[in-house]
Parts: structure tokens; C-alpha cells; sequence
């Protein structure tokens, strides 16, 4: 049975236009929620997937207008997260352990608004992603998922953050996929799952491919 999965956005949306070219996040995915107009809406709506736009200005805003929107409707099983503010109050509180957050670094390192940014400038020697629960913190929840691959010199920066795109976009398929399969436990191991020297750990399945 498909799963009641919302997105929340508030930027274009390349990732989610990536993973919606997927089965398992077509068929689980109900809804994506915008903060305000941006191309993610567009995104969204060529797939089929219906949207809904909350103007607010602040992440207490947000999240308030996320808890009173989904008071009364039908239990969301997983919120999605790529928004760039913090999420607090009642919506955390009620949500808590059923949202995750795609972060473009190798977390605990570079949390924050530019996590590939602030990977270059430190340095780093490795470049990747993390998806993690939301708690209170800036990005300091328990991490489900991290990729992680050397930084490479001989390329622009541009064409180093498209590998990190790349990555962020398996991710998401996969995070879908395995919560659609209920495997991820609130501490953020996942059943079954494979722990073999990889660009990922855990291991991605089999058939997580990109189109």
C-alpha cells in the first residue's frame, strides 16, 4: 500500500524533479508544500503531484502553518524536507521521528544554509551528503543515510556539486523507498541493510538507479 509522503520546498526542486521520474516516490508521495512561489510548484505539478503554497516568512511561521494545515486531514507518514529554515513548535512536536532533512554535506561536519559551500572553504577532503531526522537542532538530528567521495581538484566546483547533486537525488529514492518498506527505525539504522565499502552507508539497494 502507497504510503502518504508530503515534500516540503522552498527552492527549484531539481532533486525532487529527479526522484519523481521514479516509481517509489510517484507512487508515495501525495502532496509537496512550498513557503512561497518558487519553480519546485511547477516541479511538482508536471508530475502530477499536487501542491500547496503557505506564504510565511520565518521557519516558527512555517511550522506553525504546517501544523494547523495538516490538523484534521489524513495522517502524513513521512515529511521530506529540503527547507531552509528550522522547523519548531507543534509541528515538530506532533511530527517528531517522521521528518527528514536532505543536507548537501558530510554531517556533523558544515551544518547550516550552505553545507557544500562551507565544505569547500574548511577544505575537506570529501565532499558528499547527509539525510537525517529533524529535531530542534540545526541539522543534529540522527542520521538515516550519508554518501560521502573525495573532493576533486582537477574539477570546477560547479561540476564537484553536481556529483553532490547526484548523490542527493539516489538518496532521496532510496530514503522513499526504505520508509515506504517501514526498515527505518527512530535511531536511524535501517533493517536489512548492507554495510559493504561504498559510496553510501548504508548501501543503496540494487535497483536504485537514476532514469
Amino acid at each position: 500500500m502507497a504510503k502518504n509522503m508530503v515534500v516540503l520546498v522552498s527552492s527549484g526542486g531539481s532533486v525532487l524533479d529527479e526522484a519523481l521520474k521514479v516509481d517509489a516516490c510517484r507512487q508515495n508521495i501525495a502532496l509537496v508544500v512550498c513557503d512561497r512561489e518558487c519553480a519546485a510548484e511547477g516541479v511538482a505539478r508536471r508530475h502530477g503531484i499536487a501542491v500547496e503554497v503557505l506564504p510565511c516568512r520565518t521557519g516558527r511561521e512555517f511550522s506553525d502553518a504546517l501544523y494547523d494545515y495538516f490538523l484534521g486531514k489524513p495522517e502524513v507518514d513521512l515529511f521530506l524536507s529540503s527547507y531552509s529554515r528550522l522547523l519548531s513548535g507543534k509541528f515538530l512536536q506532533q511530527y517528531r521521528g517522521r521528518i527528514v532533512n536532505f543536507h548537501p554535506a558530510v554531517l556533523p561536519a558544515c551544518p547550516g544554509l550552505d553545507g557544500f559551500g562551507d565544505t569547500l572553504k574548511a577544505g575537506c577532503k570529501f565532499i558528499g551528503a547527509t539525510v537525517h531526522f529533524v529535531d530542534e537542532g540545526m541539522d543534529t538530528g540522527k542520521p538515516i543515510l550519508q554518501a560521502a567521495r573525495p573532493y576533486d581538484p582537477e574539477l570546477t566546483d560547479a561540476e564537484n556539486r553536481q556529483r553532490v547533486f547526484l548523490q542527493m537525488c539516489r538518496m532521496f529514492v532510496q530514503v522513499v523507498a526504505w520508509f515506504a518498506e517501514g526498515r527505518v527505525n527512530p535511531q536511524g539504522s535501517v533493517s536489512g541493510a548492507r554495510y559493504e565499502l561504498s559510496e553510501f552507508s548504508p548501501n543503496l539497494d540494487h535497483w536504485v538507479r537514476l532514469p
